[in-house]
């Protein structure tokens, strides 16, 4: 396994010095482009295409083929993570020429170092384990290229956190009534009629907002210090300031808005490391560091390797530890959402209904605090099993509600979140010993370098092949099986997504008005509708969910429940439309 592992590492990966130099010359490419395109954006373009040619050129020469592709591969990863940097820096133009161009109040901000040095220290620690691999790792393990990848998201978040927070402005606009949140990264533009939500928090609450310790959030961090937090929901997403004379901008910011849910009292938040808040706070570092950051694994890992650990024993533990993982996977994600015990009597209600027809009465409803329109099962058995429902969701009628909680009620009563993780692991053992087979008849690795290159990325190219096949199947059972819980059957399934679908597509088109640049704005395709053919090629072959205009015209139009009829028409249509017109 050993000898295996450092022949691949020898063959097909670059060093680790030579990996971030790559990835900096796509980031250099990038940023090429950027600097020439202010004086024009044609040339801008142009001076894109020349970069990345040379680097072709460049590559292919120095490395040779196919090991060029790798090579490659860290350029375009520099590029992407670059140009996700730097989406705001339209929007920051646009609106700091507007906000010159207007009468307009500036709200003081509060910046304390605490705040983002506090920030940074948790996103370190998140990835202790990580950097500790790639530095004491096997010299040539693969793995360390994977970390490589995750860590550059990581400081490109970073980059851009300590970005919005030295140079975060924040203008109100009365006559226009609008607030304009300026920063150089991040930049925000909405009517105050917009808020739906207005309250004051007394501090920061870090375990709620920082990226790694939450999850299913569409949280937006402006906050500089741990004073008074300004919180201001709107379609799509949540916002978070602090600002001076709190409580004078939130009286100021609230005339003339109807708020849904007005708290008139300042909500009290424990600090992070307040002994009350233990529980939480262990409970989201763990999530975060198997999840997020995976240094759970790759410490585990070096750990093993450090004691010379024999390679089947490594692999039996990380399974064992994998699988520790999944059994209490309802209790660390239940944290990590901060998810309660829904309060909504007639959410209680539907919930018992759907349950006890889908004879699994023990299964509870939770709620977490998240502008986005979705739900989410989670548990590897049912009586280890919950439904949680964002608090935007839980604004739908009822009847919406409904159909979303029986569509749930599947996949726990299936324990299609288990079964899902097995699924992944059973092809990533297949795809592991399919190569280790394959290695051990080749003597000279070399002389079969380039099939060998095309049979690993066809092995990686099938991966989400498979896992997109045993997702969308279970998917298209929990609408089918769900609309058999509920009284309006698949007809109340099919409104109920419809809804669903509508919420979120209108949500992601204000969000996209308040952050996006006005020339950038495209309209947003509705869920509803069929995608042009590449489009859909990529749903039904690629993604977790078929298309949700298909989900719903399958429901509508064929009204079966779950069986052979329906398992037919979903194989013959994930081929048909993703090849037809």
């Amino acid at each position: 396994m050993r000898k295996i592992i450092r022949i691949v590492g020898n063959y097909m990966f670059p060093s680790i010095f030579e990996t971030i130099l790559y990835l900096l010359l796509g980031c250099i490419i990038y940023m090429v482009g950027v600097l020439t395109g202010r004086w024009s954006s044609k040339l801008g373009y142009a001076s894109e295409i020349t970069g990345a040619i040379l680097a072709i050129g460049f590559i292919f020469y120095q490395q040779g083929f196919p090991e060029g592709f790798i090579y490659f591969a860290f350029v375009s990863a520099g590029y992407l993570s670059m140009s996700l940097l730097m989406t705001g820096q339209g929007k920051f133009g646009e609106l700091k020429e507007e906000v010159i161009q207007l009468e307009v109040e500036e709200i003081g901000i509060i910046r304390n170092n605490q705040r983002i040095l506090g920030e940074l220290g948790i996103s370190i620690l998140v990835f202790t384990g990580a950097f500790l691999y790639l530095i004491y790792g096997p010299e040539n393990s693969p793995l360390k290229y994977l970390i490589v990848y995750g860590l550059l998201i990581a400081i490109t978040e970073m980059i851009k956190r300590l970005v919005i927070y030295f140079t975060t402005s924040l203008y109100f606009s009365k006559q226009q009534g609008n607030l304009y949140i300026i920063s150089r990264l991040d930049s925000r533009k909405f009517s105050i009629k917009d808020i739906q939500e207005i309250t004051i928090e007394s501090t920061v609450d870090l375990l709620k907002l920082h990226p790694y310790l939450t999850l299913f959030t569409s949280n937006t961090d402006f906050t500089t210090s741990f004073n008074k937090v300004l919180r201001l929901q709107l379609p799509g997403e949540t916002i978070y300031l602090t600002i001076k004379e709190t409580e004078k901008w939130k009286t100021e910011l609230g005339t003339g808005t109807k708020f849904e849910n007005t708290i008139e009292n300042e909500l009290y938040i424990l600090p992070f490391y307040h002994k009350r808040n233990i529980k939480r706070l262990l409970g989201k570092f763990y999530f975060a560091i198997t999840v997020k950051g995976v240094s759970a694994y790759t410490g585990m890992i070096l750990l093993l390797y450090y004691f010379r650990t024999p390679a089947w024993l490594m692999v039996s533990i990380a399974i064992i530890y994998w699988l520790f993982n999944i059994y209490i996977s309802d209790r660390v994600l239940k944290v990590a959402m901060d998810a309660k015990l829904a309060t909504d009597p007639k959410v209680i209600s539907v919930a018992e209904k759907v349950f006890a027809k889908a004879n699994i009465p023990n299964v509870k409803v939770y709620e977490t605090d998240s502008a986005q329109y979705n739900g989410l099962a989670t548990g590897m058995n049912i009586g280890r099993s919950m439904v949680t429902l964002t608090t935007a969701t839980l604004k739908l009628p009822i009847d919406a509600i409904e159909g979303i909680l029986a569509h749930e009620a599947v996949h726990v009563k299936k324990r299609d979140i288990l079964f899902g993780q097995l699924y992944r692991v059973l092809l990533m053992l297949i795809v592991v010993v399919a190569l280790l087979f394959i290695f051990k008849q080749i003597s000279d690795v070399e002389a079969f370098a380039i099939p060998l290159f095309f049979l690993v990325w066809l092995l990686i190219i099938l991966f989400p092949l498979f896992q997109s096949f045993c997702s969308q199947l279970m998917e298209v059972r929990a609408d089918h099986l769900g609309a058999s819980f509920l009284d309006g059957g698949t007809l109340q399934m099919a409104n109920s997504l419809a809804t669903l679908a509508t919420s979120q597509d209108e949500a992601m088109k204000k969000t996209a008005e308040y952050s996006m640049k006005k020339n950038d704005l495209k309209e947003i395709k509705s869920s509803l509708a069929r995608s042009p053919r590449f489009l859909r090629f990529l749903e039904f072959q690629m993604m977790d969910h078929p298309p949700m205009y298909w989900r719903i015209y399958t429901l509508r139009v064929y009204g079966h429940k779950w069986g052979k009829e329906i398992r037919r028409r979903w194989w013959i249509d994930r081929f048909k439309e993703s090849f037809t017109k």
